[in-house]
């Protein structure tokens, strides 16, 4: 794509109270005086351009807060990210933010951190259980409305005439997965009786590039030109091989794609008006916020709930000059610490909202 390159270079960037402050041991005058915070991030890998949008923008929040910011890549193995957090933790960093590789090595990790007494924001993948609890709390959980993501694309998708759906999921059991399918069934059964049907869904076991174009290639196979004519993608990567698999075989103009992340080279192909027309997001600014809400609670102030949502929105071809000015051109629109408490007692949410055209 003519554009994807510039675009990926312009990608720059509780209820748990003091209770819950004195058992995760933070002491905030001890921890923020006099020397920088050093601030350790557990991504579950770094092998697709959303998460370098998502850690991007992490370092552009820790740079506007006078942070240390470490990023260690899971590289998708639980093992690795367990070994990573207990390297964090042996180094006595003063907090984590924790996304998990998969929910069920999430506790352990959260019973390491506590056990140290260094606070961990849970993000992107919920872990099962809530912040406050007895035996691994943890701060808060921020992450997007999984849900409302995968019912927001296949809405659009209908809306825009397609009538026969095929998707491709990511990896089964994935909690964000689980729920973004949820929300693609919620469309279907609204739009079943405008003739809309689901013909197959395929849950990828690789959510890469090459996983999508494997998966779309054996759905062509099983559906013939003229049985389907769109495609529901968990997310952008597995949606940028499945593009590729039905370019090649010549029915491009027959298959509408809508996909999330809100990705470099997705968004490109909105941009150029391919069959690639709707992709949805904004989550990605979610590892920034929560280096936010780290900061505010090594400074006395824990977070106001104990579980966050972004309110992510979608982008389509009118959209995107916009999307592209506020976003992608300069740093997000976004008054980083009007929504601190440490800066701004006074604010009543620690989330900034998010969207086009927007006063942030």
């Amino acid at each position: 794509m003519r554009t994807t390159v510039a675009f990926c270079l312009r990608l720059r960037f509780a209820i748990v109270g003091v209770t819950l402050g004195i058992v995760l041991g933070l002491s905030p005058p001890a921890r923020a005086a006099g020397r920088q915070l050093v601030i350790g991030a557990l991504a579950p890998h770094l092998n697709d351009p959303s998460w370098v949008m998502i850690t991007n923008y992490a370092r552009h929040v820790a740079k506007v807060l006078d942070v240390q910011l470490e990023v260690l890549n899971g590289e998708g193995r639980e093992d690795k990210q367990l070994a990573d957090a207990q390297s964090l933790i042996s180094r006595h960093v003063d907090a984590i933010i924790f996304v998990p590789v998969s929910s069920a090595d999430a506790r352990k990790i959260i019973e390491l951190a506590d056990q140290a007494k260094i606070p961990i924001v849970v993000c992107d993948r919920y872990p099962g259980f809530p912040a406050k609890n007895s035996y691994a709390p943890y701060l808060t959980f921020i992450g997007p409305d999984n849900v409302a993501e995968g019912r927001a694309v296949a809405d659009y998708l209908f809306a825009h005439g397609v009538k026969n759906l095929v998707a491709v999921g990511g990896t089964p059991g994935d909690p964000n997965n689980q729920a973004r399918t949820e929300g693609l069934h919620q469309a279907v059964a609204a739009w079943t009786n405008k003739g809309v049907k689901l013909v197959q869904y395929v849950g990828a076991r690789e959510e890469s590039e090459d996983g999508g174009y494997t998966v779309m290639n054996n759905l062509l196979a099983a559906h013939p030109s003229g049985t389907i004519d769109g495609l529901w993608c968990y997310n952008d990567a597995l949606c940028l091989g499945a593009y590729k698999a039905i370019k090649q075989s010549g029915r491009s103009k027959q298959i509408k794609i809508g996909s999330m992340d809100l990705d470099a080279q997705a968004l490109a192909l909105i941009h150029d008006n391919t069959n690639y027309i709707y992709d949805f997001g904004g989550h990605w600014l979610q590892l920034g916020f929560a280096v936010m809400l780290a900061y505010d609670a090594l400074h006395g102030h824990p977070p106001l709930t104990q579980l966050s949502q972004i309110e992510d929105f979608g982008i389509d071809a009118a959209g995107f000059a916009k999307y592209e000015t506020e976003y992608l051109q300069h740093d997000p629109p976004i008054d980083i610490k009007k929504y601190m408490l440490t800066f701004n007692p006074s604010t009543k949410t620690q989330i900034p909202p998010i969207g086009i055209s927007s006063t942030n």
